[in-house]
């Protein structure tokens, strides 16, 4: 893999930068919604954004621009963190008229809120999203799109259920450079395919083997906080952002950075409702301290149509992934900085876009989303496919835990003949909280 790739690009600039202009666009591409002539206030699409911590930020950003949506209400059990997100709301809109709610149960209760971004811990993404659309809602859920894979198979079968338009977070499937590396793949650009190699970054943040707790904050509703995950005394160390470090809320870097890359390799293989038939892998998980998600990832899985995709923690200091594809023809690679092949000729090739498979092409991630909330019609990275992704993220860290080879029914959604390995397909909510 390519241990010299350049810095990487930010989460929240990536978001800003993803679009490409519209003359550069070949069909099948989505129109922004605002050059349709639908920016008058009764045709805005309203929304709230239910968890505004730093996730949320890059949402709106863009959505403050975006005259075609407009923020009505924000939600979040940390009240800093609501009364800072109101703010700038309203400051964008030079008015004071955000809401804020402790609760996002009072908020999707209103009748004039057409969509919900769901950016909330990664324990919360299957109950917040699955009650939104329950209540009428559209949904944008960031990735990965839940914690467990029998989550990810309900909130699909919610959005189907409630015809509701529903979006994942990986949003570099609007980026051009991911989705012209994917078509080139879909259409034999390397010859027969042979492996993927998935590199993700290591962990950035740490944890000693000791940590005490602490007195909850004033403004934060910790029993909200913690929510379906088991009751767990506060730490600073394990909130907010370091929660994804913890397996209660979240799987680590695999569904963090794995999940992007894990995308676009499924994307390319025409894996958007499947997935492998067999997982391997070896990871180091922690064995004292509060953390407890691997500080070192590497998993194997092998597709039906022989195909091998190997994804593993990268130690050069990138902190970036990427995703390399082999085949007859040599190797192609694609990053959020760069493409890269064994030979240069092909990236002219990958531009040319001359194969007879077209991918959906999404101008931007948002714009996408907002469209789709129009045309009633399933966005670019529809949850089934981000249910498909998240769940070949949770079979690594599933099979890196076990210590065996583990082999999959992507069609039942099961293991075969393991009924260890089927029962981590979920995990039990702390009362009252559950899927039904």
């Amino acid at each position: 893999m390519n241990s010299s790739l350049p810095p990487s690009v930010s989460r929240r600039a990536f978001l800003k930068t993803s679009a490409v202009t519209a003359a550069a666009v070949a069909f099948p591409s989505i129109v922004p919604s605002r050059v349709l002539g639908q920016n008058a206030p009764s045709k805005q699409i309203t929304v709230g954004f239910i968890g505004v911590g730093n996730i949320a930020q890059g949402h709106m950003d863009t959505l403050l621009g975006f005259p075609e949506s407009r923020i009505l209400a924000v939600s979040d059990v940390d009240q800093a963190h609501r009364e800072a997100a109101a703010a700038k709301i309203n400051a964008g809109y030079e008015n004071k008229d955000c809401a804020r709610y402790n609760d996002f149960r009072e908020m999707i209760a209103r009748p004039d809120i057409d969509a919900v971004f769901v950016c909330t811990p990664d324990h919360w993404h299957a109950l917040a999203a699955i009650e939104a659309m329950r209540r009428g809602k559209d949904v944008y859920v960031e990735k990965p799109l839940t914690l467990t894979i029998r989550e990810g198979r309900e909130l699909v079968n919610t959005a189907r259920k409630f015809q509701r338009v529903a979006q994942t977070g990986t949003q570099q499937r609007s980026s051009k450079r991911f989705h012209d590396t994917a078509e080139f793949i879909r259409n034999g650009g390397l010859g027969k395919l042979e492996r993927i190699e998935v590199l993700i970054p290591a962990n950035n943040k740490y944890c000693g083997a000791t940590w005490q707790a602490e007195p909850v904050p004033a403004g934060l509703d910790w029993d909200l906080w913690l929510g379906p995950a088991p009751w767990a005394p506060f730490t600073r160390q394990g909130c907010h952002y370091n929660f994804r470090f913890v397996l209660d809320y979240a799987a680590g870097q695999v569904t963090n950075w794995g999940v992007h890359y894990i995308d676009i390799a499924q994307w390319a293989l025409g894996m958007d409702e499947s997935g492998p038939v067999e997982i391997e892998g070896k990871g180091e998980f922690p064995s004292t301290g509060l953390f407890s998600t691997a500080t070192k990832v590497d998993f194997t899985c092998r597709y039906a149509n022989g195909v091998l995709l190997r994804c593993h923690t990268r130690y050069d200091g990138v902190g970036d992934g990427n995703v390399r594809f082999f085949g007859e023809r040599g190797w192609v690679d694609v990053s959020r900085s760069a493409n890269t092949a064994s030979n240069p000729a092909m990236l002219k090739e990958i531009t040319a876009r001359a194969g007879a498979i077209k991918l959906p092409l999404s101008i931007n991630h948002h714009d996408n989303f907002l469209s789709a909330i129009r045309s009633r019609e399933r966005p670019v990275s529809d949850v089934e496919f981000g249910h498909r992704t998240t769940t070949v993220c949770n079979l690594g860290n599933i099979a890196m835990q076990l210590g065996r080879k583990l082999r999959w029914d992507p069609a039942r959604e099961a293991f075969v003949d393991d009924s260890i390995a089927n029962r981590m397909r979920e995990r039990s909510m702390r009362a009252p909280w559950s899927l039904a």
